[in-house]
């Protein structure tokens, strides 16, 4: 889809909109620094470890974080 074809449809979708709250939900979102590319290409490399993570079986089950996090809590008590 062209950018012009996807801006055409977003702007009819708000169109149809009459509700002042979704209108300014819309707004918010659109104006979400979160949104910026700049962004996308950090979350992407986040995304990807994550995923290296959990495919090279780096990650911990509830009770293994629970645990994991009450010793650190101890030992920062400690000192």
């Amino acid at each position: 889809m062209t950018t012009a074809a996807l801006k055409k449809k977003i702007k009819a979708l708000v169109d149809e909109k009459r509700d002042a709250k979704a209108l300014r939900r819309i707004h918010d979102l659109l104006k979400d620094p979160a949104l910026e590319c700049v962004h996308e290409e950090v979350l992407r490399d986040r995304l990807d470890k994550a995923e290296d993570d959990f495919a090279n079986g780096r990650v911990m089950n509830v009770d293994e974080v629970r645990s994991t996090l009450k010793a650190s809590l101890e030992r920062h008590r400690i000192e």
